[in-house]
């Protein structure tokens, strides 16, 4: 394996991934071998505060960074796609953090600002933060997903507990129902359709829920023998991920109106796992434990759970724990660790380089070849 080494200091090199020979020992086997290489981009090399959390279709992202002209006051912060320029979005006046949720393909960006007496959800299209509206009677929130048309959900909290809520362009608010005998509700994330997932109570205990556009609210249950559920993201094609819980611990789940809910299953080695995010492809990536600790995954419908480390990964010096996005082109946004190497002076003047634990830092998968 060569790896790719570009002018870009962030570009840290290329690994191959061979799906059907990772794949879990659950998982049908593959008809043909396939590569997927991906180019690799740490994107918080220099500063670990940087954490990415959603990406668009064209490898926009957005989440949190510090901006050290404002004693180092973390903001939230959007990535360009074509070189990884950084934008500080500002906070609420009184504020000192931000942190940016969700970006659709016009950039405009959800997030949440503190200010001087509580958490606000925003809207930012450019022009600045404008405040996405709480629900009657409430004092904070947070937007957790915007879609095309601008539309927004998150959750609203107060006296009577935690609400999820609807907001739309032409300033709107809906309330999210929870199913008979709750008393909350979260949601998510929406796709174009205006579906919204997320979670409820239930008398039952928690719920994966899927809301319709029209506002009904639908239990997806759990997968058999478990005892909550939660949804965590929904594609166009109306197909949800997330995770259910029960004695056996916690399982990753895809969910359509076809199937039902089915365990994705776990890494080899691992006993739980859980869907973090799906694209228009039916793509899921989340993480799951493994023989070798938590490791970042990818499922597909052909090769099933794959692990996204691999031989080349371990070459590159990193290890990738938590995938929690993907866009339609494939492209991934993943935690990892790696290893940082410090140099000490021994008695003598001779100097020698030790390995240390580096902290988490984000990176950016971009497939550039499949066969």
């Amino acid at each position: 394996m060569s790896f790719v080494i570009s002018p870009l200091p962030k570009l840290i090199g290329a690994f191959g991934l061979t799906i059907a020979a990772a794949a879990a020992v659950s998982a049908p086997e593959s008809t043909q071998a396939q590569t997927i290489a991906y180019t690799v981009t740490e994107l918080s090399a220099d500063d670990a505060t940087q954490v990415p959390c959603k990406l668009n279709n064209l490898g926009d992202l957005v989440g949190r960074g510090s901006r050290r002209a404002v004693a180092a006051q973390v903001q939230a912060t959007f990535w360009n796609h074509s070189n990884f320029a950084k934008k500080h979005l500002g906070v609420f006046a009184g504020g000192d953090y931000s942190s940016a949720t969700g970006i659709n393909d016009a950039g405009e960006i959800t997030g949440v600002s503190n200010t001087g007496t509580g958490i606000i959800p925003f809207l930012w299209t450019g022009k600045g933060m404008k405040r996405v509206p709480f629900l009657p009677g409430d004092n904070c929130g947070q937007a957790n997903s915007i879609n095309r048309y601008g539309h927004v959900v998150g959750y609203s909290s107060g006296p009577s507990g935690m609400k999820a809520f609807f907001w739309t362009r032409n300033g709107k608010i809906r309330r999210l129902d929870s199913l008979p005998g709750g008393d909350y509700s979260k949601a998510r994330n929406l796709n174009d359709g205006d579906e919204i997932v997320g979670t409820a109570g239930s008398s039952g205990g928690a719920r994966a829920v899927l809301w319709s556009k029209t506002g009904t609210v639908r239990d997806l249950g759990t997968l058999p023998g478990d005892s909550a559920s939660e949804a965590m993201a929904i594609n166009n094609n109306g197909d949800v991920v997330g995770y259910s819980k029960g004695p056996r611990g916690i399982r990753a789940f895809l969910w359509n109106r076809t199937a039902g809910m089915r365990d994705l299953g776990v890494l080899p080695g691992g006993d739980s796992s859980r869907g973090l995010a799906i694209n228009d492809r039916g793509e899921v990536v989340g993480s799951s434990t493994s023989a070798l600790g938590d490791h970042a995954f990818i499922w597909t419908e052909q090769d099933a759970m794959v692990d996204l480390n691999n031989e080349s990964s371990v070459d590159l010096g990193i290890v990738l724990f938590e995938a929690h996005a993907i866009n339609d082109k494939g492209q991934i946004i993943a935690m990892g660790e790696g290893r940082q190497v410090t140099s000490d002076t021994v008695p003598g003047g001779a100097a020698h380089e030790d390995c240390a634990p580096a902290p988490p830092s984000a990176f950016l998968l971009t497939p550039v070849s499949t066969r």
